[in-house]
């Protein structure tokens, strides 16, 4: 049963707030799939100066990116928890407080990993061939734990706010 949550919520608002985030998680995932492909191709030339021209596209793409990304992770603590938060507590779910520490981590975890690709894509302006597969690696990394990080909150977030959904289409419907 849904309880006043101190928000303007109805059946409306909250299937558009789901709409945003399920849109947001497609273009964080689709820029995500751009810059491992990108990744691909610089794999494929190393060593050729065009590898360094990528690499600096690519730090471009993960530093719009990672903006993108901390915009989407403000607006999910303004819009989406407190309204998750507040249902899940009603329902005395103790696991849902357990799953935003958890989330909260892998975004900062997520933010990390970019920051240090940022970080060592920096040092390879001299091509060495060492600094360079490190950076890669990171890119790599960064690009599977935020996906990953994505996907895990989809498997959180999307059942919770159905409930909430069906639990309004009830009320409604009495």
């Amino acid at each position: 049963m849904v309880m006043d949550l101190g928000l303007p919520l109805d059946n409306n608002n909250l299937q558009q707030v789901l709409e945003r985030l399920k849109d947001e998680h497609e273009a964080l995932k689709k820029a995500l799939d751009h810059v491992q492909e990108m990744t691909g191709h610089m794999i494929a030339m190393l060593g050729a100066e065009e590898s360094k021209c990528l690499l600096q596209e690519i730090c471009k793409q993960m530093e719009v990116f990672i903006q993108q990304f901390e915009a989407h992770e403000s607006w999910e603590e303004k819009m989406i928890l407190p309204i998750l938060t507040e249902y899940a507590n009603q329902g005395m779910e103790p696991t849902f407080l357990t799953s935003t520490w958890v989330l909260e981590e892998d975004h900062k975890r997520v933010e990390r990993f970019v920051h240090s690709f940022l970080h060592d894509a920096e040092q390879c302006e001299g091509a060495d061939a060492t600094k360079f597969k490190k950076a890669i690696s990171l890119l790599s990394l960064a690009c599977s734990v935020c996906l990953e990080q994505l996907l895990s909150e989809e498997e959180i977030v999307f059942p919770l706010a159905n409930q909430i959904l069906s639990d309004l289409n009830d009320q409604a419907g009495e």
